[in-house]
């Protein structure tokens, strides 16, 4: 594997999380016996089952899970998932969809969902168990093609702006444009709202003139500062005035003596939203953010924090750096995961007067002469949809991280992508909106550049399931117990240099320190139990280095060499082996952790290419009347490589612009 050369910065930082306890009670009810296990029912004389309710165990990614089943003599009737514990918002799919596909298709023959696999099978078990006892062949049904459910009668509706996707970029664009008084119809394909959104960090990238202030300005932090006034304006192309105006930002906040509180600006943002982002492909070609697009980000961050409060969501007072960003301004949602923005979003969009339409899939947008007029879509039962927009779609969908052939297809930046390779994303995001976007004319921008998460679950692929602190504090170790890289760095740089150790496999190691000091018997930054997490060997935990280390089977002694070495580099604030730039406190606190890590495909940085205005562009760069495009499914922004906190602030910034154009403001 070729080893990249980049250079980099970053941080991250702890939140408590929520557990999840769903009680969703899919199908019709039933009735019978109520045989509840442990007690076994007779054998069933007669038809598929012995009637009655039963209680199914199997264990899931991080919990027992427990679902009560109700069947007559024929019919799997109703599955309530009783008990789970598995992580919030990336396995939430998992229990409202599988237990909604047992019942419709009689069969335990379902799909898993993507990046959330083990929870599905261990869902998939526990309904298996509890057929069991009412009599069932097992091994029948899961070998059973599921029943086709029968599609309805054709729905067509008519509205000012549909928007396709209902994860944070299209419900932002949904309440922007309600509230610039549109009428709203929003399309998505799944059964529940979110996409990657739910499922991410929710880490959002701004200044900001009220929280900035109360953060300390480290001495590594005034030392980039400097760096960045040997910069050369005439090798930042577009972005020459912005770095002017930036060298005379920072010979300011120099010049007043008072250097101790932290600063940035929309213009440090773009700078490192262009540095970050500009990248080569392996056919030579060099490609970096459209400065339109960055500087409509950045110059627009904070108001959309002030919009995102407006609208109910509440954020928390510090600023951290999350894996990737390159400067501490990453802020985190009060709420665990993505799931504040969702729920605010939802709220919003609803009490604006936007309606909803859950299991529906956009097939292909209507266009009448030269201009997009509606979608047609399909329901999950076959129902066929006709949805006319009088002012415009705007295109929601996400990426395709979750479509390993278009991955492999488009991917031009990774000299050996594995189609096995796993994926934080959620199973929908397999590129629709970009097939039907260049159906129709649209231009695509930057398709060849694939962002790899270098911290992904092992077998998994997802972010959950692991505990580590903010990215200054941070430690990387290979199954050699050596450091290997500048934990700061951008994301490529960290995946890159992942792949090229033992099993493509490394330890992110943490103190109590790093990690807030948390309750132990709690929960995670993730919603993880923390004993569960140990109990499953997803992190090791020691009151020893020499304890951790043979844990995680490394050398010992290499390993707290490493250690001690890392720890008096952070004593002189300077990093001699790999360049790290900004330090967190020694890890030296126990309990020590360790979370193993691989890499797996994070973000599709390529899409419909938009103007500033969220314009679809056709490929001779002019726009696509009534078509509009925010979020991932989007390309120009971020170039080769997203900085970790900007996908965030990108869905939600242009989302909102989206929805106003659309809107026709």
């Amino acid at each position: 594997m070729k080893r990249y050369g980049f250079k980099g910065v970053r941080i991250g930082f702890t939140v408590a999380m929520v557990i999840i306890l769903v009680m969703g009670v899919i199908g019709c009810s039933g009735g019978g016996n109520k045989n509840e296990a442990p007690n076994a029912p007779e054998a069933a004389t007669e038809g598929l089952f012995t009637p009655g309710t039963y209680v199914g165990e199997a264990e899931g990614l991080h919990s027992t899970i427990k679902v009560e089943v109700t069947v007559d003599a024929n019919t799997i009737q109703s599955v309530k998932v009783l008990e789970q514990q598995d992580t919030e918002g990336v396995s939430d799919a998992v229990f409202e969809t599988i237990p909604q596909k047992v019942v419709e298709g009689q069969s335990l023959k379902v799909d898993v969902v993507s990046g959330a696999s083990v929870s599905s099978n261990g869902l998939i078990d526990a309904i298996a168990d509890a057929l069991s006892k009412a009599g069932a062949d097992v091994e029948a049904l899961r070998n059973k093609e599921p029943l086709a459910a029968a599609a309805k009668e054709a729905i067509t509706k008519e509205t000012d702006v549909v928007v396709v996707g209902g994860g944070g970029a299209g419900l932002a664009a949904a309440v922007s444009a309600a509230e610039n008084g549109a009428k709203v119809i929003l399309i998505e394909k799944s059964p529940s709202l979110g996409g990657n959104t739910i499922r991410s960090g929710g880490e959002f990238n701004s200044y900001d003139p009220v929280r900035q202030p109360n953060i300390e300005m480290t001495k590594a932090l005034v030392d980039e500062l400097n760096e960045i006034l040997k910069y050369n304006e005439t090798e930042f192309g577009d972005y020459a005035e912005t770095l002017k105006t930036l060298k005379t930002q920072i010979k300011e906040y120099l010049s007043n003596g008072d250097t101790t509180k932290l600063f940035d600006s929309p213009e440090l943002h773009a700078i490192h939203t262009y540095i970050g982002g500009k990248r080569t492909d392996l056919d030579g070609k060099e490609i970096s953010g459209k400065f339109e697009l960055v500087n409509t980000l950045t110059q627009n961050s904070y108001g959309t924090i002030e919009w995102l409060e407006s609208h109910g969501a509440e954020f928390q007072d510090g600023i951290g750096t999350v894996l990737g960003a390159l400067w501490p301004r990453t802020h985190h949602n009060a709420e665990p995961l993505g799931t504040g923005y969702i729920n605010t979003m939802k709220k919003s969009a609803t009490d604006l007067g936007a309606e909803i339409m859950m299991n529906t899939k956009a097939t292909k947008l209507i266009v009448e002469n030269g201009k997009i007029v509606g979608v047609t879509a399909e329901q999950a039962d076959g129902t066929p949809v006709t949805l006319k927009a009088s002012k415009g779609v705007v295109m929601a969908t996400g990426g395709f991280g979750a479509n390993s052939e278009m991955v492999v297809k488009y991917n031009n930046y990774w000299p050996d992508m594995n189609e096995n390779i796993k994926t934080t994303n959620t199973s929908n995001a397999t590129g629709d909106g970009i097939i039907m976007g260049e159906e129709v004319g649209a231009s695509l921008w930057g398709m060849g550049f694939i962002q790899l998460m270098p911290s992904g679950q092992p077998g998994t692929g997802a972010l959950s399931g692991g505990v580590w602190g903010s990215a200054e504090t941070q430690i990387f170790v290979n199954k050699e117990g050596k450091r290997y890289v500048n934990e700061y760095a951008e994301r490529d740089v960290l995946a890159a240099a992942a792949l090229e150790q033992t099993d493509e496999t490394f330890f992110i190691i943490s103190d109590m320190t790093s990690l807030g000091n948390p309750d132990l018997n709690g929960k995670s930054v993730w919603g993880d139990n923390y004993q569960d997490l140990i109990k499953n060997k997803n992190i090791f935990m020691a009151d020893t280095l020499e304890d951790l280390a043979k844990q995680m089977g490394v050398p010992a002694d290499t390993f707290i060499a490493e250690m001690e070495k890392y720890n008096t580099y952070v004593e002189k604030q300077l990093d001699p082996e790999f360049g790290k730039k900004n330090f967190g406190a020694k890890l030296e606190t126990a309990p020590f952790f360790a979370t193993p890590r691989t890499p797996s495909v994070h973000h599709t940085m390529g899409g419909l290419e938009i103007n500033e205005k969220a314009q679809v562009l056709d490929t001779a760069g002019k726009p696509i009347e009534g078509l509009f495009a925010a979020g991932e499914v989007a390309g120009g922004l971020h170039a080769g490589n997203r900085l970790g906190g900007n996908a965030i602030t990108d869905i939600f910034t242009f989302g909102r612009i989206a929805g106003a154009s659309a809107a026709g403001k």
